[in-house]
């Protein structure tokens, strides 16, 4: 049977953790794996796999872990590492890669998804992408910054909390795309304004959107990252983060998931993500690319 694709990890990965493990303690001596650690770790594999028609490249070690979390592609992590308590953690800036990280109480899988797949009684709104000029149209790709762009120019986030949130928000308003905060990326932010109580004036949220194209896997640790960036780097007065995932789930099909707030003072304790809403948004005419 021929080799899986990127199943070279599991033994990348089983051989630096072995390095690290204690038996005596049933601990790891260092949680942490480098840049450095990977592309190392790859020649040793090389040098014990001669029989490859063609050596892995140790040059680009920064996907070797982005890779598995994007795809939470569970099949690439070491039942042994599992079995020992032990998964993995991304970890980026300073030459870090990952982090060996214990599991959570109850936990099976190295990579679990607590996002539920849409269901039958999801709801279906259809939205005219008419307004979107052909000519861009015509450049319509299938990776996230086109999907973002969409969705912004379609208002479909704006739809989304206007129809389906429990909150009270009268005004969206688009700030950037594209946000390098720290040492994560966010899609977009925007600035929602909410309806607050007799005699109080508006109350601001900042709303952070992450994009995912078709066979991208939603990320929970991603989205807490890009939360906890936005309270370290935007201006004290807004602590309120909607956390928001734009996702292609079909041909010019995209579903929003909206996800339970977060103030300020809990963001630190955040690991884990609430689904309060989502929606399925179908672009009539059809968008190449989506």
């Amino acid at each position: 049977m021929p080799e899986r694709p990127s199943s070279y990890k599991v033994e990348v990965i089983d051989a630096i953790f072995s390095a690290r493990w204690d038996s005596a303690s049933q601990s790891i001596t260092d949680s942490l794996v480098t840049l450095s650690d990977v592309s190392e770790g790859i020649r040793k594999y090389n040098a014990a796999h001669p029989e490859q028609s063609k050596p892995i490249s140790d040059r680009n070690p920064a996907n070797f872990f982005k890779d598995i979390i994007r795809k939470r592609a569970n099949h690439m992590w070491p039942a042994r590492i599992l079995a020992l308590g032990y998964t993995g953690k991304q970890v980026t800036g300073r030459n870090a890669c990952f982090r060996f990280v214990p599991l959570r109480d109850g936990q099976t899988e190295p990579f679990p998804s607590h996002v539920p797949d849409p269901t039958d009684a999801t709801p279906r709104i259809k939205i005219s992408s008419v307004s979107m000029p052909l000519a861009s149209r015509r450049l319509g790709r299938s990776d996230e910054s086109w999907l973002i762009q969409v969705a912004i120019r379609l208002h479909i986030i704006d739809t989304h909390l206007g129809l389906f949130s429990q909150r009270k928000i009268i005004q969206v308003d688009h700030l950037q795309t594209a946000v390098k905060l720290g040492q994560n990326e966010i899609d977009a932010i925007l600035l929602a304004t909410e309806e607050a109580g007799a005699g109080q004036s508006p109350r601001e949220s900042i709303v952070c959107c992450e994009a995912k194209s078709m066979n991208e896997q939603v990320i929970e640790e991603q989205i807490i990252g890009h939360v906890a960036s936005v309270f370290q780097s935007l201006p004290g007065t807004w602590n309120t983060a909607i956390p928001i995932c734009v996702k292609t789930i079909a041909r010019s099909a995209i579903r929003v998931l909206e996800f339970e707030a977060v103030e300020r003072e809990n963001a630190a304790e955040l690991v884990q993500l609430t689904l309060v809403s989502d929606a399925i948004y179908e672009l009539v005419p059809p968008v190449p690319g989506i």
